[in-house]
């Protein structure tokens, strides 16, 4: 099974704390997106540009970025610096072949001591995007107010 990481839009009111665990048909979900491990592992860094808060912790203290085994929550103050991260991302793979090929993560070979290689990555440019695209649409609805993007990781 591939690894991949949800985005949830869900409404203010939901329990932020438990969402996680109850999100199996849950009708409170407005809309949701995955988005595959190595794509966020490639983009990475500039998800630590986006506000954020961890729900997971007592109070849902702020901070920046994604957290990447556990879970993230986008709010208002999220959604400029969400919408432009990903519309940016967006716009620089409509200018790649439809085939996107990205280099991955540096693996060690097998027996081979100190010898390895960085992956090669494949995928679908227009999925991506697609993806992308609903990210964005999500943090238009941010701005309202009245939505959360709930991410949960891997």
């Amino acid at each position: 099974m591939a690894l991949e990481h949800e985005f949830y839009l869900v409404p203010i009111t939901i329990d932020v704390e438990r969402f996680w665990m109850n999100r199996e048909n849950n009708p409170e979900i407005i809309d949701r997106v995955g988005i595959h491990d190595d794509i966020i592992l490639y983009v990475g860094d500039t998800l630590n540009w986006i506000p954020s808060k961890n729900p997971a912790l007592h109070g849902t203290p702020a901070g920046t970025g994604i957290n990447y085994y556990g879970v993230t929550l986008f709010d208002k103050a999220s959604a400029r610096n969400l919408k432009n991260v990903f519309s940016s991302w967006r716009d620089l793979f409509l200018n790649s072949p439809t085939t996107l090929e990205l280099t991955g993560e540096f693996v060690m070979l097998e027996g081979g001591g100190q010898a390895g290689q960085y992956e090669k990555l494949v995928y679908n440019r227009n999925e991506i995007i697609k993806q992308f695209e609903k990210i964005i649409s999500f943090s238009d609805r941010l701005s309202e107010g009245n939505c959360y993007v709930y991410h949960c990781g891997i």
